[in-house]
């Protein structure tokens, strides 16, 4: 059996050397795709862990990659996912995007690193030293960890967003570029979860498809009878509030708040539930 490549952590050991404990690699997956976020994580371990195999996720089978996944999980000291949707890339582009991302990465550490090793990326208005290494996830053991944690929690995503959008093959594809995958959008039309930046003129944006989730949510608030009922609904609304896109979001919430006021609920704002449009 061939040697597993693993990443080197010379990086880190020197960072520690030179007085830098908590050593945070970060990197994405899904620049990319022609639908869903991109995706990004921070990882941090304490000083010596090392799992033979962990490299570039582009060089790793999927199969292995969830063992590795499995394994950063319980060997790191913090691990941080963030995301930015298509309608973010759509608006502030897919770079700005992957960089805000990996803030939200980093937001979700239960640590606070002090240097950051980053897989060619600068996160500017960040205070906390950084270095930016072309080819990272190659080099960088940190880095490489991060690269697995994001690629698996973005096709994670993917194969859930299947379900809720039948027809386009997500599990299968991911969101890329693929024949089968442009051929579905061809059939079907985009969905809201489609980078309308990254579709060919041709496919247009007239007909876009919406979730299964969001038809169903719209259903259920529709048989809503009383404002404390919408209340209800709007508590399970902001529990898929972090995947669904924006357009549905957006969308759900005007129907609510609509509901609220034909129910004669009063204020919405006075509630704790949060129905602020996105973006």
């Amino acid at each position: 059996m061939a040697r597993r490549k693993t990443a080197s952590l010379k990086l880190e050991q020197q960072l520690r050397e030179d007085g830098f404990s908590l050593v945070a690699g970060i990197d994405e997956a899904g620049r990319g795709p022609l639908a869903g976020p991109v995706c990004a994580a921070a990882v941090v371990f304490e000083p010596g862990v090392r799992i033979v195999g962990v490299y570039d996720s582009k060089q790793v089978d999927p199969e292995e990659r969830e063992e590795l996944y499995e394994k950063i999980m319980q060997k790191a000291l913090a691990v941080g996912v963030g995301m930015a949707c298509a309608e973010e890339i759509d608006q502030i582009n897919i770079l700005r995007a992957t960089k805000l991302a990996a803030r939200r990465a980093l937001r979700q550490l239960a640590v606070i690193p002090d240097f950051l090793l980053l897989d060619a990326l600068v996160l500017e208005k960040v205070t906390t030293p950084q270095r930016a290494l072309v080819k990272g996830d190659a080099l960088s053991f940190s880095i490489a960890a991060a690269s697995i944690v994001a690629k698996v929690s973005r096709d994670r995503l993917m194969v859930r967003c299947a379900e809720q959008f039948p027809g386009y093959l997500f599990e299968s594809h991911k969101g890329y570029a693929t024949p089968t995958h442009r051929r579905c959008i061809a059939e079907l039309g985009p969905s809201s979860l489609h980078r309308e930046t990254f579709l060919e003129t041709w496919f247009g944006t007239e007909g876009m498809r919406f979730s299964r989730l969001h038809e169903i949510l719209c259903k259920r608030l529709g048989l809503c009878d009383s404002a404390e009922h919408v209340h209800a609904m709007l508590v399970e609304l902001c529990e898929h509030r972090d995947w669904l896109p924006v357009k549905e979001w957006n969308d759900l919430s005007a129907r609510a708040r609509r509901m609220i006021a034909r129910l004669g609920g009063g204020d919405a704002g006075r509630e704790e539930i949060c129905l602020d449009v996105r973006l």
